[in-house]
């Protein structure tokens, strides 16, 4: 073994460049996530190697329980070119995600080992490796990926007014709805967080990644040296303009995922792609899925959101009872079943189906799908509409599934622009 492990490629060495410092006092990166605490974090180094294997190099992000790095895979031979790996380091567990790390491996496992034959299979994210780091008396599951480029967030900005034109959204969208209904019919599982954040674009050529890595080494951004030893990095993640027109998604971030094939209640989805059904908390099915995707295609056809008016970047709070009226602008009234279905129902509502509170404020009669779509125009906006109004449905049922999705002829036509 010592023969084989000196044949391998080895550690860089520490760099001797000297980053340059950032205020104590301010807080950066994970320490604004809500409820971060520095103790549950592991305390990671660029340069470190973790499991015998993976040498941080860059950091890549960071959740509000998790970092994510850009790591050296060293279990290669010295005359094979670098391989990188994205590790996702999760917090220490506490009271009230006990289990999730795990949970999340548990899921990916799953996913990852259903039916590799199906047609989305290679549109979900899918772990290499995982392993616990142990530090002290915490413990740290850590996960091994392939390295992605960016968020469709990251990448609409790539085009002419930050927005995915329509021939190219479509061919992202079939991927997507693939990946979705592998998911969905073949795994069951919901993954219950989907939004622009958490579709990702592979990279396209893997020398980025070296390149990103040596610049991090030589020429290292500023970093925040906190008092009890640890270093906050800021994340290097923007790997500039893509060689293609039109990449390769991936689904990612199963940590909040559900299994379907049983009955799921409570509060899922980032607050303007929530699902009428979770508001009024009557339970979801993978349904909720196809809703959220077919709210957030504003973000990346229009570049603002659907339901702007109660996204809690632009309003200091959100608002439920203001989305709802926004819903029922786009959609007319609730309709009495799905009302009867949840336990929060008469927060808003009155027993005959009106609002509770008479100083809600009304949308305008401008609020319709016509109206919020600006950049698609004639056929392909018609078609636009028929197809989204095919996810924004009040009644969960009623919604098409990922496969009855794919055979909307809008994702297959072809216009000129105008």
């Amino acid at each position: 073994m010592p023969q084989l492990w000196a044949l391998k490629h080895r550690p860089w060495p520490l760099s001797a460049a000297v980053a340059p410092k950032l205020p104590v006092n301010e807080a950066i990166e994970e320490e604004r996530t809500p409820y971060y605490d520095p103790a549950r974090f592991y305390p990671a180094h660029l340069g470190e190697v973790l499991k015998d294997r993976y040498q941080l190099a860059t950091k890549l992000g960071y959740g509000s329980s998790s970092t994510i790095w850009l790591a050296r895979d060293l279990d290669q031979w010295r005359w094979s070119r670098e391989k990188y790996v994205a590790l996702k380091i999760n917090a220490s567990a506490h009271h009230s995600r006990e289990n999730a790390a795990q949970a999340e491996l548990d899921i990916l496992r799953h996913i990852s080992e259903v039916n590799p034959r199906h047609k989305g299979w290679g549109f979900i994210r899918r772990p290499l490796d995982s392993f616990t780091i142990e530090h002290g008396l915490s413990k740290h599951l850590s996960l091994v990926f392939e390295p992605l480029r960016e968020p469709l967030w990251i990448y609409r900005e790539r085009f002419i007014g930050d927005v995915i034109p329509s021939d190219v959204l479509k061919i992202l969208l079939q991927m997507i709805l693939h990946g979705l209904d592998y998911l969905h019919s073949e795994c069951q599982v919901i993954h219950t967080d989907l939004k622009p954040d958490n579709i990702m674009i592979k990279v396209e050529d893997p020398s980025i990644l070296e390149a990103s890595a040596r610049d991090e080494h030589e020429h290292p951004l500023p970093q925040k040296e906190c008092s009890d030893g640890r270093t906050i990095y800021l994340s290097r993640n923007n790997f500039g303009i893509s060689q293609k027109t039109t990449g390769i998604i991936q689904i990612t971030d199963f940590d909040l995922a559900v299994r379907g094939d049983m009955p799921n209640k409570g509060c899922i989805q980032a607050e303007i792609y929530r699902a009428p059904e979770v508001i009024l908390d009557g339970g979801y099915s993978y349904s909720a899925d196809i809703w959220s995707l077919g709210v957030m295609l504003w973000d990346l056809l229009e570049g603002k959101k659907l339901f702007k008016e109660v996204d809690p970047l632009q309003v200091q709070e959100y608002d439920e009872p203001t989305h709802l009226a926004y819903i029922s602008a786009l959609l007319g009234p609730p309709p009495k079943e799905l009302l009867e279905k949840g336990t929060r129902t008469d927060l808003f509502y009155k027993s005959n189906g009106e609002f509770k509170n008479p100083s809600i404020i009304t949308p305008s009669s401008t609020f319709t799908f016509k109206n919020t779509i600006c950049n698609l125009h004639h056929d392909d906006k018609q078609m636009f509409i028929d197809f989204v109004q095919r996810m924004i449905k009040w009644l969960p049922e009623e919604r098409s599934t990922a496969k009855e999705l794919l055979q909307h002829p809008w994702l297959y036509a072809e216009f000129d622009e105008d």
